[in-house]
C-alpha cells in the first residue's frame, strides 16, 4: 500500500461519489461506508476533512450527506493526497533513512528519485473524472457495491 488508509478511503469515496453522482444527490457516511466496506466513524472523519478542504460538498440534515460537483471531478489525485496526508512522501528516502540526499545517497536513491518523480507526475495529472470515465467505459474496475 502506497497510500495511508485515510488517503485510500478519500480517493475511493470520491470515485464512489463521482460514479453515483447526479444533481443534488447526497450520500450519507453510513451508505458510503456500507457500500465500500469502510468503518463508518473513520470514514466520517475523512469525508469531513475533504469537505473542510472544499473538495466535496456536505449538507447537514435528514437528506444531507456528501456529494461531488464538476469542480471536484477535475481535482487531481495529488490534490486529494495533499489534503489528507500532505506531500512529505515525495521528500523522503525510499529506505526510510534520515540522512539521504544527492551528496550522501542510500543504495536506491537514484532509482527511487525516478520512480517518485514519475509517480508524482501521474498523480498530478490523473483526475477523479478520468477515473470515473475509466470505470464507466469498463476499462477499470472498483468495488462500489
Amino acid at each position: 500500500m502506497v497510500f495511508s488508509r485515510s488517503t485510500e478511503y478519500a480517493i475511493r469515496s470520491l470515485v464512489y461519489l463521482a460514479v453515483n453522482a447526479s444533481e443534488n444527490r447526497y450520500f450519507g457516511t453510513k451508505k458510503i461506508a456500507e457500500d465500500l466496506g469502510f468503518p463508518e466513524h473513520y470514514l466520517g472523519k475523512v469525508l469531513q476533512e475533504l469537505a473542510r478542504k472544499n473538495i466535496i460538498t456536505s449538507l447537514k440534515g435528514p437528506n444531507g450527506g456528501f456529494c461531488v460537483d464538476e469542480t471536484a471531478m477535475e481535482i487531481s489525485l495529488l490534490k486529494v493526497i495533499e489534503s489528507i496526508d500532505g506531500l512529505n512522501f515525495f521528500n523522503t528516502c525510499g529506505l526510510g533513512l534520515h540522512e539521504c540526499d544527492d551528496e550522501k545517497p542510500c543504495p536506491i536513491h537514484k532509482d527511487y528519485q525516478i520512480f517518485r518523480g514519475d509517480f508524482y507526475k501521474m498523480l498530478s495529472e490523473k483526475t477523479i473524472k478520468e477515473m470515473k470515465a475509466d470505470i464507466d467505459q469498463g476499462i477499470a474496475f472498483m468495488d462500489l457495491a
